[in-house]
């Protein structure tokens, strides 16, 4: 008797060029959001005192923000396209997501 082929299975990596550089670029774009983030991330936590203008919040919000949202683009994409999709680029995309549903709190929290 033959073994049943197993279908849905996902590799770890991507198989062709076009997959690790939407994935990495999607990476690059997430780690650079999350930079931009970490401190305004830090005063909602309440591990740093808010400054005086609110500069963390700015940053996060106007440069922060929109690259955490073209990552996730990029990431939606290379998971979206089943030739490029791989278990790295849903992890990243489960990390950005979760990202997004943190502002998608803080925007109905209410910033200060």
């Amino acid at each position: 008797m033959k073994p049943k082929k197993r279908y849905g299975t996902i590799p770890f990596t991507p198989s062709g060029l076009a997959g690790w550089l939407s994935l990495l670029n999607g990476v690059i774009l997430l780690f650079l959001s999350l930079l931009m983030q970490a401190r305004m991330w830090q005063v909602e936590f309440g591990l740093l005192p808010v400054a005086a203008g609110g500069g963390e919040y700015m940053l996060a919000l106007f440069f922060g923000l929109p690259s955490l949202l073209l990552a996730a683009l990029l990431l939606g994409i290379t998971v979206a396209k089943e030739a490029w999709r791989s278990l790295l680029s849903c992890a990243a995309l489960l990390i950005a997501l979760t990202v997004l549903f943190g502002w998608l709190v803080l925007f109905v929290k209410g910033l200060p």
